[in-house]
């Protein structure tokens, strides 16, 4: 459809050499976006000065923006979806990359489906260097669900974030409902901010499309994570987004099962967190029962106790 426009979103903090490689992968698309957009959280120039040397010859704006204070993962995340003046934004993590053809690809669905919320690929993994590991990169997609069979227009939205098949960067949305559903703060989701913005844009929304391509690429770094905070508790707060939310009766069993996927992980966090009311009522709870008195749970119940 020729009305529509594309922003790329890309959050960063200190990572300036991992950034470039982002932006890019943007400028290398057989589509090219119609503007980039950096929203950085570093407490220095390094990045600002970077991106200076791109802006003077690329033919794709690049839209800078140093956050003074730093404004933390989450609400740098918000500020990029109010800056997108775009119908539709895909959000890029700084360590990650998209391959030249994931913008013109997904853009695409909205051809066939123009009421479309959102459309992804699938990801490869590679490593810090940028290698492609095709192994992991096949059961990465297994695990979350984007398989052949599950191409197209998903029939439950509801299922897109619950099974994580929705991404955690490298999706395309329309602005409007980016910015409608927001990434709630760090203060109620913890790390689990893409994970509860997933789960929650396919409660509220429909249209929601899987692309059997592959279109980006997850980069495992040495360096962590762009937020400013130094502590993992991405399982512990999925866990606890997911225990609490609201879903649909039909859902009830799928939650079940997640949550008892997430417990032992989620369990282990709250331990080292320091968070033991919370990993003592995570082990007693009916999610992690069946696993209570197995070795690996009698292991976190004498840690818990320690």
């Amino acid at each position: 459809m020729s009305g529509n426009t594309i922003s790329v979103c890309i959050p960063t903090r200190h990572r300036s050499n991992l950034l470039i490689e982002a932006i890019q992968s943007c400028l290398a698309q057989i589509r090219l976006p119609d503007a980039i957009l950096i929203g950085d959280d570093s407490e220095d120039s390094v990045t600002e000065e970077a991106v200076a040397e791109l802006q003077k010859n690329t033919p794709v704006p690049i839209l800078y923006q140093r956050n003074t204070p730093p404004r933390g993962q989450n609400e740098n995340t918000n500020s990029l979806f109010d800056r997108a003046a775009t119908t539709h934004l895909l959000l890029l993590h700084d360590d990650d990359s998209l391959l030249p053809n994931a913008i013109g690809d997904l853009i695409d669905c909205w051809i066939t489906y123009p009421n479309l919320t959102a459309a992804y690929g699938k990801q490869y993994v590679a490593s810090h260097d940028g290698t492609i590991d095709v192994e992991r990169s096949r059961g990465l997609n297994a695990a979350y669900h984007r398989t052949p069979e599950r191409a197209g227009l998903q029939p439950r939205s509801w299922e897109v974030g619950m099974l994580q098949q929705f991404p955690n960067d490298g999706y395309m949305v329309r602005s409007e409902i980016a910015r409608a559903i927001r990434w709630r703060p760090a203060s109620i989701v913890g790390a689990g901010g893409d994970f509860d913005f997933g789960l929650r844009i396919g409660l509220q929304y429909d249209g929601f499309f899987f692309l059997d391509e592959y279109t980006a690429k997850y980069r495992e770094t040495a360096t962590g994570s762009i937020s400013s905070s130094s502590t993992d508790d991405a399982a512990l707060s999925s866990y606890l987004v997911m225990k609490d939310i609201d879903l649909p009766k039909e859902a009830d069993q799928l939650r079940t099962a997640k949550l008892a996927a997430l417990a032992p992980r989620a369990m282990m966090q709250a331990i080292k967190l320091g968070r033991k009311k919370e990993a003592a009522r995570i082990y007693f709870s009916k999610h992690h029962a069946s696993r209570a008195l197995t070795l690996g749970g009698i292991r976190r119940l004498l840690l818990l106790i320690s």
